[in-house]
């Protein structure tokens, strides 16, 4: 990599555009960049990097802007790098994104960041890429490094290697990770430690299993379960918790067999005991029933002799309810009226009170008014006195308003008198003031005068002297014109002739373009219908496979289906035939149950003489119920298999028509054809885009070509037609000059004969030039300044007569406004009265009026109330008398509503019906013979069932637990056997992937230095780094210090891994490692120095990049004395072998004298700037 040009534009501290041949500089080998201090030498270096890869380095990258505050408002910062990089020329154009002001309006709009790459082929720029990502990636694919590598290797940093120097062991790590690959060793780190996690929580989810499998087994056998010999407490909770699985002695399995052996045999004992227990409670259960059917007989004849006796005591009141139903009745009729009579009652007093209240307000108008007395009869103002007040306060009100406009005028002619009279104050002190200045103006006058005379003069002299110059000017720039034209003419000639041979041979490369792409375009047409032929294909193939698929499980379904429908037929037979012989059997087993003494459940006797015996092969209810469950198992399997044959036989069916009759051999012939024709279409396809571009590239050239020689002719003329213009230029201007300067003509045909010195002329033409220039320049400020002064006097004087003229003008109007004011003040006075505004008091009388106006109407509504009240209440009192009621009151009192009236009738009819269920059941002949017998003793009866029942379910219970704890450890022993298989080689698993994760890891016993993997391959890296290092630190310090690579762990290191990045500085005069932050900070530079460009030379070496052409190093040097001065500049001169340049970017003087080859950044308040 060799930079050859880069110019940068608004960029940094340059606010304008500069440009660094890095050729010139780096054709010495050794060149220094220097500048004081802040004035952009680093910027320079960032421009580079910021070309390359569109980023700065360290910490300068997280700077909002790279654009210079310095430069215009327009003007976007960029920068343009030429640069070779593996033998390929490159320029890179760059432009970061800034905020740029809009084309319209005011404010900012953000400009994206930009890039175009190109590279020189032949004579001419070639574009690459235009986009940021890919031409990131075509920069450091051929670099072969990433950014931040290419900053550590090219542009050794400032301060950035003191501080690997002295960094611990974190920190150097994550320095070189950046520049290392070590992502496959990592991700081994990673995978291993996640096969380790990943083992872990298989063995201990295995091992949880296996406990909780323990732990159930024990819960199931219970404390009441006798265990074998050696208790289940010796099982770890947790296999592996004692260091390993169970072992043979604690043998879980062996325990459990015997438990389940305990169980089984107190499975047997429950049942004996149980099958007693159900014989009693049989018995125990009938004679509990005949007693409490004869005590509930006994109770229901006992309960109908106590209700009849109280319906025969509720006669009366029977009696009283039924004339209240017919009071209420009558009453429902005359309620309508009652009701309205009641709303008119209220809304007459709330109209009274609402009268009473707009009264109460206009009480104190009404005691105003004249001849005001006491309110009519129900303390209400007569209605009208009240509209006489309204109408006096509306008339006043009409009248005052037409005097509001005179009062607003009023306000009008005093604001105007104020500002009459601030007027008035004004033009007395405006008037003073010109007085005083026109007495100065005279002389200001003269001597403005006296100085434009003498500039006049002056300039009248400038032509000449100007015309002189130019002429001299002239004749020098035409004799060089003349010289650059000629030599342009000559290379414009060669141009032509160039042009005119690429122009020859296009022709008959288009026209074979163009044939190419016409045959490509033809073939195209066809991919669309050869990708349809190839899905039809496809299509037919697979459903060929899926045909034949179907047709093999086609066969398997109809022979399971026919198995299925031979067994649901079998399976019904049987059932059939178990329900036949239970039904010619059922007299024996209805024989089973009876017993001396109960009842038969078919003829009741209570004596069996001959009860029926079961045959020897009997079935029995489970018997029958297990065939008929049999029986449906089976014909819902063959329903399901009719079903599964159905669908099978329906998808064959689609199949086989979506194959067009082909078979699968066929089908797929069918495919690979049209694969392979598709396949040969897009491949003819994907060469019409390039070799489109190929013919527009041509047309493009062609165009380009003939444009080219159009515009060479054109120049050609251009540059004849301009030579012979200034040769006749030239000697017009050698005459003009001999004539001017020529005062006689024998003197002028000697200066002609022998020539003009140009340069000489324009000398004295410019001295005189200036001279005169100066003079004139001034006689514009000094007629501008002459014309101010005689346009200030007569404004001055103007403004006097004007002023005069309006200050008696505002005097008069002064007077006329006090006098209107006068007028209208007294007559508004008087309007108002004792309110302190007209406006008030037009504000007051409205009021009062509505007030007026709310107790009128008040008034006349409660006077309208009173009356629709009276005539509501005389209609309900003769509604009432007409019903039979004494008055309204009493009929309101008799009112019952709809839900009482109801629930009056039914409780009529709940009498009436229980009075004659009453009569039936005392004439029933079974509650009457009950009634004669003596009571049972249900007590003794129930309390004998209810122990009979209890131990019946205590040791039904029992047995149930016994033969499902039978069961459970049944499952559970097996389950256990199950888990503990499992769960083996899951633990040999984790212990193999523990092992090696902790190897890798750095925190194994088996890891002497402690080191993970990462760190061991960084290591590694580093002692490479150390190695190339000490190579010129040797050397540097003169055979001092050498660098170390310290395995052992960081000093003060907590972590469990570590080691493999110490750094240590050997000095050989004291023979002691030394830690590197006691070195001086000379020792300091040199030593980093070292370690960066062995570290340069490590990572270019690892990163297989492109030979790095171009080193610099960035600052450090003040801190050397000379002799080691000499030694770094030394070694720096050895990287020049092989060519390569090395640039020291600092400000130290001495290496100004010691580095010939310099490049000068200065700064001004203005921006930096590059000085040749």
């Amino acid at each position: 990599m060799r930079p050859h040009r880069l110019s940068l534009t608004a960029f940094g501290s340059f606010p304008g555009t500069e440009t660094v041949d890095f050729d010139a500089l780096t054709e010495a080998g050794l060149f220094l960049i220097h500048g004081p201090t802040g004035a952009g030498k680093t910027t320079i270096l960032d421009a580079l990097c910021f070309a390359l890869y569109g980023v700065v380095p360290g910490q300068r990258s997280s700077a909002r802007s790279l654009r210079c505050d310095h430069a215009p408002a327009g003007t976007g910062p960029s920068v343009t790098l030429e640069v070779t990089i593996r033998g390929r020329l490159l320029r890179v154009r760059r432009s970061p994104s800034w905020q740029r002001p809009k084309l319209r309006g005011a404010g900012f709009t953000e400009e994206k960041a930009k890039v175009v790459v190109e590279e020189r082929r032949g004579a001419s720029w070639q574009g690459l890429t235009t986009r940021l990502d890919e031409a990131g990636d075509l920069v450091g694919g051929l670099l072969g490094m990433n950014a931040e590598q290419f900053c550590q290797v090219v542009m050794l940093p400032q301060g950035d290697f003191a501080k690997f120097l002295r960094a611990d062991g974190d920190d150097r790590a994550r320095l070189l990770e950046r520049l290392f690959t070590v992502k496959v060793f990592t991700q081994a780190e990673s995978w291993l430690a996640e096969r380790r996690r990943v083992t872990g929580r298989a063995e201990q989810e295995l091992g949880r299993e296996v406990a909780f499998a323990v732990e159930r087994l024990q819960e199931a056998a219970g404390p009441t379960l006798t265990p074998p010999p050696g208790s289940l407490s010796d099982v770890p909770a947790t296999p592996g918790a004692d260091g390993g699985p169970p072992s043979a002695e604690d043998d879980p399995l062996g325990r459990a067999g015997a438990l389940l052996a305990a169980a089984r045999a107190a499975v047997d004992r429950c049942g004996e005991r149980h099958a007693a227990a159900g014989e009693a409670l049989h018995a125990a259960r009938s004679r509990f029933e005949r007693a409490a059917a004869l005590a509930e007989r006994q109770r229901r004849h006992t309960e109908a002799l106590t209700l009849r006796r109280t319906l025969d005591e509720r006669a009366d009141e029977r009696a009283d309810l039924q004339a209240l139903i017919d009071d209420a009745a009558r009453a429902d009729r005359v309620l309508p009226l009652i009701t309205a009579a009641r709303q008119r009652a209220e809304a007459a007093d709330k109209a009274r009170a609402m009268a009473a209240d707009a009264l109460a307000r206009a009480r104190p108008l009404l005691a105003a008014a004249p001849g005001a007395g006491q309110p009519s009869s129900g303390g209400l103002a007569s209605v009208t006195e009240l509209e006489r007040l309204e109408r006096e306060r509306r008339a006043e009100l009409a009248r005052l308003s037409e005097l509001l406009t005179e009062e607003a005028r009023l306000s009008v002619v005093r604001r105007d008198l104020l500002r009459v009279e601030q007027e008035l104050a004004d033009l007395i002190g405006a008037d003073e003031a010109v007085a005083a200045r026109l007495g100065l103006l005279p002389g200001l006058i003269e001597q403005a005068e006296g100085r434009l005379a003498d500039a006049r003069v002056a300039a009248a002299r400038l032509p000449a002297a100007q015309a002189v110059r130019d002429a001299a000017a002239d004749l020098i720039d035409i004799d060089r014109e003349l010289a650059v034209l000629a030599g342009e003419l000559d290379v414009l000639a060669q141009r032509e002739a160039q042009v005119a041979a690429a122009e020859a041979e296009l022709p008959a490369r288009l026209a074979e373009a163009g044939a190419a792409l016409a045959g490509v375009r033809a073939e195209t047409a066809a991919v669309p219908a050869a990708a349809a032929h190839l899905d039809a294909a496809r299509s037919a193939l697979e459903a060929a496979h899926r045909r034949d698929a179907l047709a093999a499980e086609l066969e398997s379904a109809a022979a399971a289906h026919q198995a299925l429908v031979d067994r649901a037929q079998e399976t019904r037979e049987r059932w059939l035939d178990l329900r036949q012989a239970r039904i010619d059997g059922m007299a024996a087993e209805l024989a089973r149950d009876l017993a001396d003494g109960r009842p038969c459940a078919v003829c009741g006797s209570e004596h069996h003489p001959m009860p029926a015996s079961p045959a020897p092969s009997a079935p029995s209810p489970d018997d029958e119920h297990a065939a008929e469950s049999a029986h449906e198992s089976a014909a819902a399997d063959r329903e399901a298999a009719e079903r599964a044959l159905a669908s099978i036989e329906s998808r064959l069916a689609d199949a086989s028509a979506a194959t067009e009759g082909l078979d699968a051999g066929t089908a797929a012939d069918r495919v690979l054809a049209a694969e392979g024709e598709l396949a040969r279409l897009r491949s003819v396809a994907d060469r019409e885009p390039g070799l489109a571009d190929a013919l527009d590239r041509l047309e493009d050239e062609r165009d380009h070509v003939r444009d080219r020689a159009r515009e060479l002719a054109e120049t050609l003329a251009a540059h004849h037609a301009h030579s012979s213009r200034l040769t006749a230029e030239r000697a017009r201007l050698h005459t003009r000059l001999a004539q001017t300067l020529t005062p006689t003509p024998s003197e002028a045909g000697a200066e002609a004969g022998d020539g003009l010195d140009g340069a000489v002329v324009l000398a004295g033409a410019e001295a005189e030039l200036r001279r005169l220039a100066g003079a004139a320049a001034r006689e514009p400020v000094l007629a501008a300044e002459l014309a101010a002064l005689a346009r200030e006097r007569a404004d001055l004087e103007e403004r006097g007569r004007r002023g005069a003229a309006r200050l008696a003008a505002g005097r008069t109007r002064h007077e006329e406004l006090s006098g209107d004011a006068g007028r209208l003040s007294a007559r508004l006075d008087a309007a108002r009265g004792g309110d302190p505004t007209l406006t008030a008091r037009l504000s007051r009388l409205n009021d009062e009026a509505e007030l007026l106006r709310e107790a009128l109407e008040a008034t006349r509504a409660a006077v309208a109330a009173a009356a629709e009240l009276d005539a509501a209440v005389r209609e309900a009192g003769r509604a009432a008398g007409e019903a039979g009621f004494a008055d309204a009151r009493e009929a309101e009192e008799a009112y019952r509503s709809p839900a009482e009236r109801e629930g009056q009738a039914e409780l009529l009819r709940r009498l009436d019906d229980q009075h004659a269920a009453v009569t039936g059941l005392l004439a029933d002949p079974e509650l009457v013979a009950a009634a004669a017998e003596p009571a049972p003793d249900l007590a003794a009866a129930e309390a004998e069932r209810d122990s009979a029942e209890e131990a019946h379910t205590r040791l039904a219970s029992e047995r149930d637990r016994a033969v499902a704890r039978a069961g459970r450890l049944a499952e559970l022993r097996e389950e256990l056997a199950a888990r503990i298989q499992r769960w083996r080689p899951a633990a040999e698993r984790h212990r193999l992937a523990e092992r090696m994760a902790a190897l890798a890891s750095g925190v194994s016993g088996d890891n002497q230095w402690n080191m993970s993997l990462t760190s061991f391959v960084l290591g590694e890296r580093l002692r490479q780094v150390v190695d190339a290092a000490n190579e010129r630190l040797d050397h540097m310090s003169s055979g001092r210090y050498l660098l170390r690579h310290d395995l052992r762990r960081t000093a003060g290191s907590r972590a469990r891994s570590g080691g493999g990045l110490g750094l240590k500085v050997a000095d050989a005069w004291t023979g002691v490692d030394r830690d590197p932050a006691t070195l001086s900070g000379g020792e300091s530079f040199i030593t980093s120095l070292a370690l960066a460009l062995g570290l340069a030379d490590v990572v270019t070496a690892e990163a297989g990049g492109a030979e790095v052409g171009t080193l610099f190093v960035d600052e450090g040097f003040g801190t050397l004395d000379e002799d080691t001065l000499d030694g770094v500049l030394d070694i720096l001169d050895g990287l020049r072998d092989g060519g390569r340049a090395v640039g020291i970017v600092s400000h130290v003087g001495e290496l100004r004298t010691r580095i010939p080859v310099q490049l000068k950044v200065g700064k001004s308040r203005r921006g930096s700037t590059l000085v040749s």
